[in-house]
């Protein structure tokens, strides 16, 4: 069964605590069902998954973010990389990789 605290824990890691009263009201807000999916799957379950550390998933969000030209969230995902420890040069050389496959528009 899904632990809501944990996938609040999860999300306040990632997204910093000044980031997570305003993403929850908005979810909220907007649909308390995808809010329950987003706290207790999203952050509870995937983001606290154990294979990869918290600073991989945070750079592979960044690089999947900047595919689908998402920059409100890249930024909020840049930052939270930072957060999770991933220096400047590698967030760099993600946008480097994303420039490959992705083209340079996106990174």
């Amino acid at each position: 069964m899904a632990d809501p605290a944990r996938g609040r824990q999860a999300m306040s890691h990632f997204l910093g605590d000044e980031n997570v009263e305003r993403s929850r009201s908005f979810l909220e807000d907007l649909d308390p069902e995808l809010h329950r999916y987003v706290i207790e799957f999203v952050y509870g379950a995937v983001y606290t998954g154990e294979v990869l550390d918290p600073k991989t998933r945070a750079l592979c969000t960044v690089a999947m973010l900047a595919c689908l030209d998402q920059q409100l969230q890249l930024g909020v995902y840049v930052r939270s990389a930072h957060r999770q420890g991933a220096s400047e040069e590698e967030i760099r050389e993600v946008l480097r990789q994303v420039a490959v496959y992705a083209g340079v528009p996106s990174a």
